[in-house]
């Protein structure tokens, strides 16, 4: 089996001894067009052109040559290589695909063993430590089969204890039940005891401006009734009642006779009258009156 299987009886001999003269031949004929300093214009166009054709043709024999030698070359490889791996190589990858899934099998055996012993573990810690929302894939543990027992349980306890911690600072706030029921509602979801003050205390802060902002509105709107409602009774006695509770007329004496007020010869004389009516009739004897010249005083 360690006999010498392959052998290479004759390196490739491939001759290109030339290959340096004719590659300062072709950098001299290049130098020579100037190409750097070249300008292209309309009229030269054609001609520039026409250089890069040929140059490139020129090219394309020399790769041609190159690509026949590389598959001489690589020929007798490519033929070797399929026959090894379809006689050797195949062999080995069977064996070792049967080997690794006989080892993983075991290896997965022995990790799910531990992980369980772990699991068990920590299951205990925190009904001890009194915490009942904690699961187990929330730990950052990276169970192999080279970490000892030791070592990851150490880990489980920090990490129980840190949330231990965290629920003892939340209990310990000065802060009603509510607010503090609030940031254990969040510290379930993140573990992060500052983040969920953090965010308990802004979302307070939005719900006192709130109710700072519809308080405001509700004053306003008092303010804005109130004010309403002065300057409806400034302007209540220049207008007519709407309606008057006691339909009886009080009436004081009467002159038999009506004296215009415009006869300076005639004596002045004060009669006090309660009356009621349609707001139409109370127009009316309100336009009477003025249309009489007769003073009148509107309680």
């Amino acid at each position: 089996m360690n006999e010498q299987l392959i052998t290479l009886k004759q390196a490739p001999i491939i001759i290109y001894e030339r290959i340096k003269a004719v590659g300062q031949q072709v950098e001299t004929k290049i130098a020579e067009l100037n190409l750097d300093n070249q300008l292209v214009t309309d009229e030269t166009l054609k001609s520039a052109k026409n250089t890069r054709t040929m140059l490139r043709k020129e090219l394309a024999v020399f790769e041609e040559q190159r690509k026949f030698i590389k598959d001489q070359v690589n020929a007798p490889y490519e033929a070797f290589e399929k026959a090894y791996k379809e006689h050797i190589k195949v062999h080995y990858d069977k064996a070792d695909s049967t080997l690794k899934a006989k080892i993983d099998e075991v290896q997965n055996r022995l990790l799910d063993d531990k992980r369980g012993r772990i699991k068990d573990y920590f299951t205990e810690l925190c009904q001890s430590q009194g915490i009942d929302f904690l699961i187990f894939e929330r730990l950052p543990l990276n169970i192999t089969l080279s970490a000892s027992d030791k070592s990851l349980k150490d880990e489980v306890v920090s990490f129980v204890s840190e949330v231990s911690k965290g629920l003892q600072l939340i209990d310990s706030l000065n802060e009603p039940d509510e607010f503090k029921a609030e940031i254990l509602t969040d510290y379930k979801q993140t573990l992060d005891v500052t983040r969920a003050i953090q965010n308990a205390q802004y979302r307070r802060q939005q719900r006192e401006a709130e109710l700072q902002r519809i308080e405001a509105q509700r004053v306003a709107a008092e303010q804005a009734r109130a004010a309403a409602a002065a300057r409806a009774k400034e302007v209540a006695p220049l207008q007519a009642p709407e309606e008057v509770p006691h339909p009886a007329i009080q009436e004081a004496p009467v002159p038999t006779q009506e004296v215009p007020a415009s006869d300076p010869q005639e004596e002045i004389l004060h009669y006090t009258l309660g009356v009621s009516g349609t707001r139409a009739q109370l127009r009316a004897l309100r336009q009477f009156l003025e249309t009489n010249n007769i003073n009148y005083n509107i309680q």
